[in-house]
């Protein structure tokens, strides 16, 4: 038994072990999706990247460029010499100054190859003084005089330094018959020494930008993170129920933007909370009157009226009334919900507006004669509009039936329709109180009921609701105008159809 017993506490103790093992897998997981890394890691391959293609083009094309540099500069110079001197006559003053200035040794033959300027910029460590011999300038002019465009190039090394150098041989004037020679020749070692000081500078420049570059991008991911970091930690308060919480997007446009749609859309879940615990307070309410009272009824029927038929029968009509009120109320909550979830589809027709609206008049009659109410309908002409017939007819009834609970005791509903070449308004009006101006945009929420409201005389409470939502699905417009003590007029406006005879 103990032995079970160790074995079973090993293999608790192993599965926690696993799973905060597993859990902090998790947390490494999304640290390395979350914006911050994201920005850091992308921003470091950025800065690495600029890098490699600096050292790259450094080590790679420094020297070609270099080399192509002073080829560049030779010929340019060779150019400059012959056709200024042509011109102006330079004096050898004037020589001495370019070469030195372009750091060249200059050698200016006849064509027979006799030397009538010399100018050595490296004092004795210059080719074409000291370190050539007639012979081999000899074969340099013959190299020239063979080339395309009597040029010559050529990279030789100085045996006695063992450093590089470049040559330039170039024909002055026809190849055939040559007027003389230039000769330039420059060092190209310069450029080792240049190397190992640019490499150095590189370096410290390489690790000043990866320590730079490395501290701007945690600076940036965090700049670019904290906005949506505290709008994540306020949406989480927010799905735990806490709809007082405010989102706080400071910092860039798209999240102040976020935080403005979040702090809207809490409002708006306050508001569905709060309709949602009035309508399930309303509705119980409505729901617990008729039990009672047909729990009451039943049981007096059961106990007290069974052996009188007339007592009986009162009692069940009341029974019946009230569980006729607790189906009506289900239904105008089943529709409700349809009409609001999408889940009630249109079937538009095209219909006579007047002559629908005096059919459903028709039907208050009873209610006219038995109670005392006046029904007036007004139709300036009979057009033609197009919608769901049934969802229609349900529109005109609760609006009707809204009127008949608030028509005051002058007992007057108006049903009024006014066509225009475009458009037709058909409106209910009541004779009540009316509605102050800041309820009027409450008027339409699900069960929403003022503080004198009394108890209708008609209907569950849910009808406005209903007509709200199936004037949103047909897409009409719709109101209300109210003066207090005086009444109330609801409307709404359909499109008038042209129909061809």
């Amino acid at each position: 038994m103990r032995d079970d017993k160790k074995t079973a506490e090993k293999s608790a103790a192993e599965e926690i072990r696993n799973e905060k093992r597993g859990k902090r897998l998790s947390d490494i997981g999304k640290s390395l999706r979350s914006v911050r890394f994201t920005v850091w890691i992308y921003f470091a391959i950025f800065i690495t990247s600029i890098l490699v293609l600096i050292w790259v083009s450094f080590i790679v094309s420094l020297e070609a460029t270099y080399r192509t540099k002073k080829t560049s500069d030779i010929a340019s110079l060779a150019n400059y010499i012959l056709t200024e001197w042509a011109d102006q006559g330079f004096t050898e003053n004037t020589l001495d100054r370019l070469a030195h200035d372009n750091e060249m040794c200059v050698l200016l033959q006849d064509k027979y190859g006799l030397t009538l300027y010399s100018y050595d910029v490296m004092e004795r460590n210059c080719m074409l003084h000291g370190y050539m011999n007639f012979g081999e300038l000899s074969e340099y002019r013959r190299l020239a005089i063979d080339s395309e465009k009597g040029i010559y190039y050529a990279e030789i090394t100085n045996t006695r330094f063992d450093t590089n150098t470049l040559l330039f041989a170039m024909v002055i004037g026809d190849k055939n018959d040559p007027g003389g020679y230039l000769f330039l020749n420059t060092s190209l070692e310069p450029l080792e020494s240049t190397v190992s000081i640019l490499r150095v500078q590189m370096f410290q420049v390489t690790l000043s930008m990866m320590v730079l570059g490395f501290g701007i991008s945690i600076f940036l991911s965090r700049l670019i993170s904290t906005p949506l970091i505290r709008i994540t930690k306020s949406a989480e308060k927010l799905a735990q129920g806490d709809y007082n919480v405010k989102f706080n997007g400071k910092g860039y446009t798209e999240t102040e933007k976020l935080a403005d749609t979040l702090n809207y859309a809490s409002k708006e879940i306050t508001k569905i909370d709060t309709m949602r615990r009035d309508l399930m307070a309303n509705i119980s309410h409505d729901l617990r009157t008729p039990l009672t009272m047909v729990k009451a009824y039943a049981e007096m029927v059961r106990d007290l009226s069974g052996d009188d038929p007339e007592k009986r029968n009162e009692h069940l009509g009341i029974i019946i009334e009230e569980s006729d009120r607790l189906a009506a109320l289900v239904n105008d909550i089943m529709d409700l919900t349809k009409l609001e979830s999408g889940a009630a589809p249109l079937s538009p027709e095209l219909f006579c507006v007047g002559d629908r609206l005096r059919e459903i008049m028709t039907r208050y009659t009873l209610l006219s004669e038995r109670d005392g109410y006046n029904f007036y309908v007004s139709v300036n002409e009979d057009v033609w509009a197009e919608a769901d017939l049934i969802k229609f007819d349900q529109v005109i009834y609760n609006l009707v039936n809204n009127a008949v609970n608030y028509s005051g005791e002058e007992k007057s509903i108006y049903v009024m329709q006014t066509a225009t070449d475009k458009t037709v308004e058909i409106s209910v009006t009541d004779t009540g109180s009316g509605i102050s101006p800041e309820l009027l945009p409450l008027i339409f929420d699900r069960y929403y009921r003022a503080e004198k409201h009394k108890r209708e005389v008609i209907g569950t409470g849910l009808g406005l609701s209903i007509v709200k939502q199936i004037f949103i699905l047909h897409g009409f417009q719709f109101g209300v105008r109210s003066e207090e003590g005086v009444g109330s007029t609801f409307w709404f406006e359909m499109e008038r159809k042209k129909i061809n005879n």
